[in-house]
């Protein structure tokens, strides 16, 4: 608990004062524009964000606190990013681990712009627009008028009007390769994925997890334990799980 503490003070202090600095926050907060390049020390090409609160906090808990920044045993050959937002993962994860393949997942369309701009110099990188599901069932985002780092998929009624978008099942999107790395932020999603068909889960070798309420903490803890992980200290607001 101390060294993710540690982690948030030191990570905050870096990030704002020294790698995005005050002069490029200024910018964003006075810009009038739709999107702005950022720069950051570390990362080799420029990044386009919103000059929007959420945007902002998704780079400074990817490259400020380095959230994803997990020991792992041997150079990764295949990353799965389930919830990837703008694309600051991928980005760090492809700068981190230049030979892997890394298949980034995200359901809102903006979002999912955004992250093949920031990520078209990675060629390992691939971009995925669509939602990790459990089954390969029709999905709607269930608040779309939420931030754009909130949405959460639900099932679309069978009923309803055409439209949405079907989920993609970790078999589908590794196919049925091992996943070195797992990184789930799919806003509650959580719950679903780790309670329905989980074979996929003797195929992974480390998670990073964010959680979402009791119920979520309780599914992901569980099934993980059943897969024979063992939890790892925190980093930020992921919990982590490797192999013994």
């Amino acid at each position: 608990m101390l060294a993710n503490v540690w982690r948030y003070i030191v990570g905050t202090i870096r990030f704002f004062l020294f790698e995005l600095g005050p002069g490029q926050l200024l910018r964003v907060l006075r810009t009038k524009t739709a999107t702005l390049e950022v720069t950051l020390p570390n990362v080799p090409h420029p990044l386009v964000i919103r000059p929007t609160k959420p945007d902002v906090l998704v780079l400074w808990q990817t490259f400020g606190l380095r959230q994803c920044a997990v020991p792992l045993r041997a150079p990764p050959k295949l990353i799965v990013d389930a919830g990837a937002n703008i694309g600051c993962t991928a980005v760090f994860l492809a700068n981190a681990y230049p030979g892997a393949h890394i298949v980034a997942v995200e359901p809102d369309a903006a979002n999912a712009a955004l992250a093949r701009k920031n990520c078209a110099t990675y060629p390992g990188v691939e971009i995925v627009e669509g939602a990790v599901w459990p089954r390969p069932v029709m999905l709607e985002i269930e608040n779309p008028t939420d931030e754009s780092w909130a949405f959460r998929m639900r099932e679309r009624p069978r009923d309803s009007s055409p439209g949405g978008m079907r989920g993609l099942t970790i078999d589908e999107l590794s196919k049925g390769e091992p996943i070195d790395l797992l990184k789930v932020d799919i806003e509650g999603g959580e719950t679903q994925l780790f309670t329905q068909d989980t074979q996929w889960l003797g195929r992974v070798g480390a998670m990073l997890v964010e959680l979402h309420g009791a119920e979520c903490t309780r599914a992901v803890a569980s099934a993980a334990a059943s897969a024979g992980f063992l939890a790892r200290p925190p980093q930020g607001e992921y919990v982590v799980y490797a192999r013994g």
